[in-house]
């Protein structure tokens, strides 16, 4: 009888506590669409990277200097991934160069760089994002992992992907698109302003989501969306863009591509959030393509965060349609 007498009241506290969790959920439900003009999912993304703290290697000097230490010790980058695709590796100047598809005759041919301030591997999202356009497009993407700062600066890289990229021409007769997220965005475009100093082809189409595009961080707007900013700050930025640039001036084009010639590009394609401190810098060179006649759009993803098309999130989901579209477009 005892425990007959507790059992109603244990109920009771579990309906308070539902009740308290179903108003709290609601209040968040109001701010992420309200306020934000985002989903939950988005919200709690946001809310994970301020937690674990990935800004403080960005914004604290100590821990910047310190982080770039530890990558200069960094192991040998090892694809540890389960994909849906299939994957070959090969190597090119002593770099992996990794192939992800589907089927042996691909529509398109997709060289994709990914992000990480130059001075990271590659991240599980990334390839995550790859493996679907995959499936969706029956696309071919060529992932090379290309030497990182602080041990290399640009040089290196643009030597490993002016040969992949002759690759790719001499090989493939399917529509080339270069893609990019972040420092790989920023690369993307720096890499196809060079194209046309060594007389090689544009690609047909570059996809870039928030790139890069100013290593000195010159934009006085990017300061007015550091703090909305939940991953990146100007100063660690600035710190790891001087370990790539090496000897070259921050405002070198190749290194920080909105110095560079944009009238050469074609058919560029941005994503970009207005919670990141990129927002400026990527709506400028969308401002600045539209004056050179560039045909180029712009995708702006209300509330998003920095790369927010690669991460488990509806709106993720919208842009990556989007993406697919663009991609199987003519």
């Amino acid at each position: 009888m005892e425990k007959n007498k507790k059992l109603p009241g244990a109920v009771k506290i579990i309906g308070i506590v539902l009740l308290v969790l179903a108003v709290v959920w609601g209040g968040f439900t109001i701010i992420s669409h309200a306020v934000y003009h985002r989903s939950n999912m988005a919200s709690l993304v946001e809310i994970y990277f301020r937690v674990i703290g990935t800004k403080d290697t960005f914004s604290d000097d100590q821990e910047c200097a310190e982080y770039i230490e530890e990558r200069r010790n960094a192991e040998e980058y090892t694809l540890n991934v389960k994909l849906k695709s299939e994957i070959s590796e090969s190597s090119v100047n002593g770099c992996k160069i990794y192939s992800l598809s589907q089927t042996e005759t691909p529509d398109y041919t997709i060289l994709y760089l990914h992000g990480g301030a130059y001075i990271n591997d590659a991240s599980v999202y990334q390839w995550k994002f790859c493996d679907k356009i995959v499936q969706e497009t029956n696309a071919e993407v060529i992932f090379p992992i290309y030497p990182l700062a602080p041990n290399h600066t640009w040089e290196e890289t643009y030597d490993l992907l002016t040969e992949v990229y002759q690759d790719i021409l001499n090989d493939t007769d399917t529509p080339v698109i270069i893609m990019g997220d972040s420092a790989g965005g920023g690369l993307s475009v720096s890499f196809c302003e060079y194209l046309s100093e060594i007389n090689l082809e544009q690609p047909d189409k570059m996809i870039l989501l928030s790139p890069w595009m100013d290593i000195s961080m010159s934009n006085p707007e990017a300061a007015d969306y550091e703090a909305s900013d939940p991953m990146l700050s100007a100063y660690g930025l600035i710190e790891m863009g001087k370990c790539w640039a090496g000897d070259l001036e921050l405002t070198d084009y190749r290194v920080s591509p909105v110095f560079g010639d944009i009238s050469v590009l074609q058919n560029v394609y941005l994503f970009v959030g207005t919670r990141e401190i990129f927002f400026p810098d990527v709506t400028e060179f969308y401002s600045m393509l539209q004056k050179q006649g560039v045909v180029s759009e712009l995708y702006i993803g209300e509330g998003m965060n920095h790369v927010y098309p690669l991460y488990p999130i509806p709106e993720a989901d919208e842009a990556l349609e989007q993406i697919c579209k663009i991609i199987i477009t003519p």
